[in-house]
């Protein structure tokens, strides 16, 4: 029953937020600069009989509170809106482009997880040692670094000065995208057994994947690190050093599988954060997925996409952190106990 309770004000509380981000964008996008209206018609048709019919056809001409009430009522529904910059439905231009920004996400998360936490037990290991320093300031760069500003300097050195990686985007103009199964043209071209649309794909994932990895392997660098350090004193530790275990089995089979725990709940709540970073770094290397969708959308004035775009993002971060609260309610007995 108590675990019930938990999980019941888990899901009232992500509701909660979810509709409290829904009001403030709503609101938000209406109250900003700029007449879209007047954006759709262009400078050449922009009379003011226009400009009332255009507004009266987008709905903007009604209160805001009727035009919120009309946006939630679609949303029920699954209707997202109406791109008026695509032509298209909201819903269909997301289903389109979030696969690339999802495997922009997979690709940056499991750079994350292999550099993050190989680097951490590295060097808890090799605690005070110059290795150590090296390993911490390599964490210290990656919580500073701005990932836009690293993002242009990979470009300019790897595609303009060395021409050793290909030009932002998803795929070359020579290569056609993989048989759509999945989206994802990594694992589509695999299945497909197009290995040339595969090795284009993984050169061009490369930057976009290295730098929106960038912050966040530094946190789960420190955050191993951390957690290796309080698990190398623990006292079962120390009995199997006695026992003259080898120093790998005491390290990676006693001490990482313990210090994984708060590693594995945090890394599932940074997936859906590297969602919503994914935006900035689509813009730089002219990523086709939601991010640079929201981008174009924002200086389109469409109201639609932005809104649909942050509602999937805030929808996917409260998700993920709703599971993984679930996960550490059910295998921590100390969180058993608080319920």
């Amino acid at each position: 029953m108590k675990l019930i309770y938990f999980v019941l004000k888990r899901f009232l509380m992500m509701v909660g937020v979810f509709f409290s981000v829904l009001v403030l964008t709503f609101i938000v996008s209406r109250v900003i600069p700029g007449d879209p209206a007047f954006l759709f018609a262009g400078p050449q048709r922009a009379d003011p009989q226009t400009l009332e019919n255009i507004r009266r056809m987008m709905g903007l001409d009604k209160p805001l509170h009727e035009q919120f009430f009309y946006y939630v009522w679609g949303l029920l529904r699954g209707d997202l809106g109406f791109s008026w910059h695509t032509g298209r439905p909201v819903i269909k231009d997301i289903l389109q482009r979030f696969p690339a920004t999802l495997e922009l996400t997979l690709v940056a998360m499991g750079m994350s997880i292999i550099f993050g936490i190989s680097l951490g037990v590295f060097s808890s290991v090799k605690r005070g040692k110059k290795i150590d320093y090296i390993v911490r300031l390599i964490a210290f760069m990656g919580a500073s670094i701005p990932s836009f500003w690293l993002g242009l300097m990979l470009i300019l050195m790897f595609f303009y000065y060395l021409g050793l990686l290909p030009s932002p985007g998803r795929l070359s103009i020579y290569v056609s995208p993989p048989k759509h199964i999945t989206g994802l043209y990594l694992l589509d071209s695999l299945l497909t057994g197009n290995f040339t649309t595969f090795v284009d794909a993984l050169a061009h994932i490369i930057l976009p994947a290295f730098c929106l990895s960038w912050g966040l392997t530094a946190h789960i660098l420190r955050l191993t690190r951390g957690s290796m350090l309080e698990a190398l004193q623990q006292p079962y530790i120390v009995f199997a050093k006695s026992k003259g275990l080898p120093e790998k089995v005491i390290v990676y089979k006693h001490a990482l599988r313990n210090a994984l725990i708060p590693i594995v709940s945090w890394t599932g709540m940074a997936f859906a954060s590297l969602l919503g970073g994914a935006i900035v770094i689509e813009y730089v290397f002219n990523w086709p997925g939601m991010g640079l969708y929201m981008v174009e959308s924002i200086f389109s004035f469409d109201y639609a996409p932005v809104l649909a775009c942050t509602l999937v993002i805030t929808f996917s971060f409260l998700l993920a952190n709703f599971i993984v609260d679930i996960i550490y309610a059910i295998i921590d007995p100390r969180v058993r106990e608080v319920l």
